[in-house]
């Protein structure tokens, strides 16, 4: 979460727009480290009133909606900024692209999110994100733990290469160049 929010917290946003926004830990990660108001959507009504009722709530300026990522009730936005950690596309392809094309679709600035780690991502990513004017740079890899959910599971944590990628709007280049060294942190492993 820290790493995504300083990928945004370089850039002046008016607002943050967190899609998928779960408990609203990302959300208040980003409110906390930019500043910036952050509106969380979630189509799960009790992960939004969960996000609701963090400790943070008070301590940020964030605010959570319940709605489906794929009818996202708002026009286009010019200064905006979308975090997201959407589901990978593994187990129900296409999942990630609603993300997206929801994330493109409001006109964000930049784009910082978390994805399926592979070679063949990486080329759909970056062949989804030029199709629409946006660069995608990926920033780092990580290994993610995925615990087990269901009996037939055979591991109790199964580790998976997640993806951190910033993408922007191509007339954004000049001014994320140096922004994107801040959210680096480390080389990809």
């Amino acid at each position: 979460a820290v790493d995504i929010a300083m990928c945004i917290a370089g850039v002046t946003c008016k607002v943050v727009v967190d899609l998928g926004s779960g408990t609203g830990m990302l959300s208040y990660a980003v409110s906390l480290v930019s500043g910036s108001y952050v509106v969380g959507f979630d189509v799960d009504e009790a992960l939004a009133v969960l996000a609701r009722r963090s400790d943070l709530y008070g301590a940020s300026i964030v605010d959570f909606v319940v709605a489906d990522v794929a009818y996202l009730p708002l026009r286009p936005l010019g200064n905006v900024c979308v975090v997201q950690n959407p589901p990978f596309g593994v187990s129900r392809r296409g999942a990630d692209r609603i993300f997206m094309k929801a994330a493109m679709g409001i006109g964000a600035r930049v784009i910082c999110s978390l994805h399926y780690a592979s070679v063949g991502v990486e080329k759909y990513l970056k062949r989804l994100f030029s199709e629409a004017e946006y660069i995608a740079e990926f920033m780092k890899v990580y290994r993610f733990p995925l615990p087990a959910m269901y009996r037939d599971h055979a591991k109790r944590i199964h580790y998976i290469p997640v993806l951190l990628l910033r993408a922007w709007r191509g007339e954004e280049r000049g001014r994320q160049r140096g922004d994107a060294k801040k959210c680096r942190g480390a080389s990809r492993a």
